[in-house]
């Protein structure tokens, strides 16, 4: 009887001991866990991507960046409270700091998911983050290569007449126009052959520069299918030559680059956005598609290519109809687009045009005579941008439709670079001497049943054309990546800038 005593008194003492002993075990290992949940990442969720950074260490985050349209030899930085979705890059300027004293092992990474700060060390962290315009690191690459800077001014607005270097260009010959576009600031090659050196080689052809787009992407146009050609006309500055979408055109659908379904040709018709659905490349697409694939040889050269930059076929509806432009006197009326009615106000061309880089721009409800009436260009809407701006498949961007990143130039392009509508010149760079097509929509003549699209005329100005018309021919745009490098050039027609395709 003793002996179980003892033992009882035994079991009980081992069961207070494993007690405790438990407890401590809990209690160490529930704040080593705490601890490691306490240095676990964070994340700030801000209007555009997120910061994720270690709980114990960071305590201010600010962020800037350069301004892309500054002209000034140094960098300019504004305050931003999100992270920029286009344009801009993280700069190596971007630090945290303890104190006074710099942290650098700091590491900062920008992905999809937005920035990660990493090494960081101590509490009271406070870091600042930078981002660099790609735009202005494009016009850097341009104007290093070329051994001088651009003089830069802003794009007339309105536009009164096709490019006069009396009125246009008296600051200085190399001279690029600022103007927004749906990314930032675009920079515009404006003037004649003289003034504009814009020569590239790349993909063993000859381009021209149209303009640096807000995101760094460089945008360019087909001069000639050769590395080193000077020719400014002829018929070398034609790719090819296409309708733009053969017959039938009897339906507002086929002003599309892409289009949908037909049976829809009154404006407010409920198949209306049916019609405009993208399904099917038109003449013009497949035609690029073609010598992108085939006698352009442009496959091998795709990596150096960006496709989410986009190409617009603004068919934004103008609520108040264009009448007809072929002068039946029927007082017939058609559907009108947003492209005619910056260029067209009623049965002419404007004294005053408002050219547009901005996809998707919501347009007033008439046709207005001046600028004020314009004055809802700033504002996008997402239906429309994302309808009409023709990107690559698999881009976050615009509609993803296009099996190759390449497209045509737009009449609003056009207008900037010193084109006018009805009015001929042949003292701008884009002049060919040849008829060529762009993929701005005009209307659908209800009249006559068919589509009508601009085109730039042999005498140089932007003018109606019958979609069906097989005689124009086409040159194809692409946009040049925002890393791309230069080996040199001038921008000269007999020294172009030379695309660096050896990496």
């Amino acid at each position: 009887m003793k002996l179980k005593g003892l033992s009882k008194e035994k079991d009980k003492k081992l069961f207070i001991y494993g007690f405790i002993v438990c407890a401590i075990l809990f209690i160490v290992i529930n704040y080593i866990t705490s601890l490691a949940r306490y240095r676990n990442t964070e994340s700030i969720e801000l209007a555009s991507g997120n910061i994720s950074y270690n709980k114990a260490d960071l305590n201010i985050i600010a962020m800037y960046q350069e301004k892309d349209n500054s002209t000034s030899e140094e960098k300019e930085y504004v305050s931003i409270s999100k992270i920029p979705t286009a344009g801009y890059k993280l700069s190596e300027d971007s630090y945290c700091e303890v104190g006074n004293q710099r942290v650098e092992k700091a590491k900062f990474t920008l992905n999809d998911d937005g920035i990660t700060i990493a090494n960081l060390q101590e509490k009271g962290t406070k870091c600042y983050i930078y981002f660099d315009s790609l735009v202005k690191e494009m016009l850097g690459k341009l104007e290093t290569s070329k051994g001088s800077k651009y003089t830069i001014d802003a794009m007339p607005n309105p536009i009164t007449g096709p490019y006069d270097e009396s009125t246009e260009n008296l600051a200085g010959k190399e001279k690029l126009y600022t103007t927004e576009d749906n990314y930032g600031t675009s920079y515009v090659f404006r003037g004649n052959n003289d003034d504009v050196n814009n020569w590239v080689t790349f993909a063993n052809h000859t381009w021209r520069i149209i303009r640096i787009n807000g995101d760094g992407t460089l945008r360019i146009i087909f001069q000639c299918a050769e590395p080193n050609c000077t020719d400014t006309t002829g018929e070398k500055t034609n790719a090819f030559t296409s309708a733009y979408k053969s017959e039938p055109v009897d339906d507002n659908t086929y002003v599309g680059y892409y289009y949908g379904t037909a049976a829809s040709e009154e404006q407010l018709n409920p198949a209306y956005e049916e019609a405009h659905s993208n399904s099917t490349p038109s003449n013009i697409a497949k035609a690029i598609d073609d010598w992108y694939n085939g006698t352009g040889g442009m496959t091998n050269y795709t990596d150096y290519l960006d496709g989410s930059t986009g190409w617009c076929n603004d068919r934004t509806v103008v609520k108040s109809v264009l009448p007809n432009y072929n002068g039946n006197g029927t007082g017939q009326t058609a559907t009108g687009y947003a492209p005619a009615s910056r260029l067209i106000p009623s049965g002419g061309f404007r004294t005053k045009q408002y050219p547009t880089l901005k996809c998707g721009v919501e347009m007033p409800e008439t046709n207005p005579s001046d600028i004020e009436g314009f004055k809802n260009f700033d504002e996008i809407n997402p239906i429309a941008l994302n309808r009409d701006l023709f990107t690559t498949e698999g881009s976050d961007r615009g509609n993803g439709k296009l099996p190759v990143p390449a497209a045509l130039i737009t009449s609003d392009e056009v207008a900037m670079a010193g084109g006018f509508g009805g009015t001929a010149s042949t003292d701008y760079w884009l002049y060919t001497n040849q008829y060529y097509w762009t993929m701005s929509p005009i209307n659908f003549d209800t009249h006559y049943k068919w589509v009508n699209v601009f085109r730039v005329h042999s005498d140089g100005y932007l003018y109606v054309a019958g979609a069906y018309g097989t005689f124009p021919g086409a040159r194809p745009v692409v946009n040049l990546n925002a890393d791309i490098t230069f080996l040199g050039g001038n921008g000269k027609s007999d020294n172009p800038f030379v695309v660096n395709t050896s990496n």
